[in-house]
């Protein structure tokens, strides 16, 4: 394979980033700091081909989504038809997206993955797409395939997609799947066969996310609405075990009784839950699954969403008991966010449980734009024998500029209606200065109402602007609409403000290129509420690493990695300019912790009227 496979024209950092690749990959891990827009899927997948075809290594691209997965084959295609080179890769999707049968079955309900896997697992060998995987003549593809590709192709020659897709990984070079098929070690299985990690190198792209990620991952909750429902299914399906009714019945209001004492959430202690021994608390979880396989088969039969609350109850509760007594799992009772029960199980063993990972593959390399500190990302992924290196912005300080208010914050408990009036102020100023597109983002969602409940959107609308806000929980269908809509205002003349959180989809999964956004707000610093949850959190990597760095990896550097990613959503090419607004004089104490485009041309205000100067100077002048 040609050693130059880089499609572009190299700009600025480029060349010098693919070189220290290529001589570091040799020997180590890497740690990879660079802006988004710089260019780091093609230079990674340039950097990595010509020693992966040469040694037969493979390419395992991870995502935190799967809709993310088609954009380094989208890349690779690119390398291909630019420098004539043959090589094959994939983007990979569950059985979900993949399953042709799903439509046929025509099931009432949202079908979710486990109900995708239990229904190929028990109508496998009678699916005609699956059958005719076998008998109908395989091919090699010569061009990358996108998972949609795939999908489109099989479902004309009428075979199986996502078991067609486990016959391509072995002959890939190049593989894009979400994290959930590496970091989860159930999951992770599906592909093993079709991809020798210890042969490969594995590249995590937005790395940022990975001390949530496992978190996420690892973790399970047991919801009162569920149980109900088991107790439901229990009469429903006719299942005789008034031993099973009556524990679910115990347990419920076990749970009433501690959640009726505190306001928020506690530390729970499982094992009081468990009335009676070891031995009989096991055989229960043993019939709740039993019991939820017969409604799982029963749901299907009546074409319905196979699912159960029984089967998921006795999974937890099996899995809690296996985690009783492991330092860095907890239990934490609270309620959601309609009032109901939840007892959560929460894995906090990030260093310990990535660790594992990285010691199954050839290379890791881990790539972000707020990977910063180097050091202290590896210290909390457990990652040792690496090399990093932070990459300069490739943004003009003339486009990038931001203004920090000594006189905001939201620090506290309670946000005072004097500091939301303050705030409301300055949001004014920064509308009425800046006549383009727009974001406030807020540090939580208590924050964004308080200033909504306080004149934000009669702001917005004396400014004769299109307000659009992200709800909390607002579903994929509605977050698109939204955010299409809001982009469509850079192109008219009544601009839009979008009101979203540092914590929700639009700070980090959305990209503004060019005109789309072009001054962005930052209401106060995105720390987690202080709940029992974030408690034991920091607790537990105190005692990890010690109490002030403990707090520092577990509370301020998640922060401002998402205040971080906040603010790069307007700067996505080196034409692009942006004015920020750190509202908040906190920020000015973590400087260090931000992009170089806000720590090397920033000022400090200390009014409105300051504010307002500052911005038509930079911006207009």
């Amino acid at each position: 394979m040609s050693t130059e496979p880089f499609p572009y024209e190299y700009r600025e950092y480029q060349k010098e980033f693919v070189e220290w690749v290529r001589k570091n990959v040799k020997e180590k891990n890497l740690l990879i700091n660079a802006v988004t827009g710089f260019g780091k899927t093609p230079l990674i997948l340039s950097s990595l081909l010509p020693q992966a075809v040469e040694e037969k290594r493979k390419v395992v691209w991870v995502v935190r989504t799967g809709n993310e997965i088609d954009r380094p084959i989208e890349e690779l295609k690119t390398i291909t038809d630019i420098t004539n080179t043959k090589v094959f890769g994939i983007s990979f999707r569950g059985k979900r997206d993949m399953c042709l049968l799903l439509n046929d079955l025509k099931i009432r309900g949202r079908i979710g993955y486990d109900d995708a896997k239990y229904i190929c697992d028990i109508y496998k060998e009678k699916c005609k797409y699956y059958n005719n995987l076998g008998k109908k003549k395989g091919e090699r593809y010569a061009t990358p395939k996108f998972y949609s590709e795939i999908l489109s192709e099989c479902a004309v020659r009428e075979i199986c997609p996502y078991y067609f897709q486990l016959k391509m990984l072995p002959l890939s070079s190049v593989i894009a799947l979400s994290y959930n098929y590496i970091l989860d070690e159930g999951v992770r299985l599906v592909v093993q066969n079709g991809i020798d990690l210890k042969n490969a190198f594995l590249v995590i792209d937005e790395a940022h996310n990975l001390q949530q990620a496992s978190i996420s991952l690892n973790s399970d909750y047991l919801s009162e609405i569920s149980i109900l429902k088991a107790i439901k299914e229990i009469r429903d399906y006719a299942i005789k075990s008034k031993k099973m009714l009556q524990f679910l019945k115990i347990m419920l209001d076990s749970l009433r009784r501690e959640i009726n004492h505190v306001d928020e959430d506690k530390e729970f202690d499982f094992k009081a839950l468990m009335k009676v021994s070891s031995k009989e608390f096991l055989k229960m979880t043993e019939l709740l699954c039993r019991a939820g396989l017969i409604v799982r088969e029963r749901r299907f039969q009546n074409n319905q969403v196979p699912r159960s609350s029984l089967f998921h109850i006795g999974e937890f509760l099996a899995r809690a008991y296996d985690s009783l007594d492991i330092d860095g799992i907890a239990f934490i009772l609270g309620r959601d966010s309609k009032e109901k029960i939840r007892l959560e199980l929460v894995d906090m063993r990030t260093r310990e449980v990535l660790s594992q990972v990285w010691s199954l593959t050839y290379r890791n390399l881990f790539c972000s734009g707020t990977l910063n500190p180097i050091d202290d990302f590896a210290r909390v992924i457990g990652l040792n024998n690496y090399a990093g290196r932070s990459f300069p912005s490739i943004f003009d300080s003339r486009n990038a500029f931001s203004v920090i208010t000594s006189y905001l914050t939201t620090e506290g408990i309670d946000f005072k209606k004097e500091m939301a009036k303050a705030y409301l102020q300055t949001i004014k100023a920064f509308v009425e200065s800046l006549s383009e597109n727009i974001a406030i983002f807020s540090s939580s969602y208590r924050i964004q109402d308080a200033l909504i409940r306080e004149g934000l959107h009669e702001i917005v609308r004396t400014n004769r602007r299109k307000f659009f806000i992200e709800e909390q929980n607002m579903n994929g269908k509605r977050g698109r609409e939204v955010l299409q809509q809001f982009k469509a205002c850079s192109e008219t003349k009544t601009k839009g403000v979008l009101c979203a959180t540092m914590m929700g989809r639009f700070a980090e999964g959305a990209d503004f290129p060019g005109k789309e956004l072009e001054g962005i707000f930052l209401a106060g610093v995105p720390f987690e509420r202080m709940t029992t949850k974030t408690r034991l959190y920091i607790e537990y990597f105190q005692k990890m690493y010690g109490e002030s760095e403990g707090k520092y990896y577990a509370y301020i550097l998640p922060a401002l990695k998402r205040a971080s990613q906040a603010l790069g959503r307007a700067l996505r090419s080196k034409e692009d300019r942006a004015i920020f607004v750190l509202g908040d004089r906190r920020y000015k104490r973590f400087l260090g912790l931000l992009p170089d485009f806000v720590n090397q041309n920033y000022t400090t205000v200390y009014d409105d009227m300051a504010l307002a100067t500052e911005i038509r100077w930079r911006y207009y002048s």
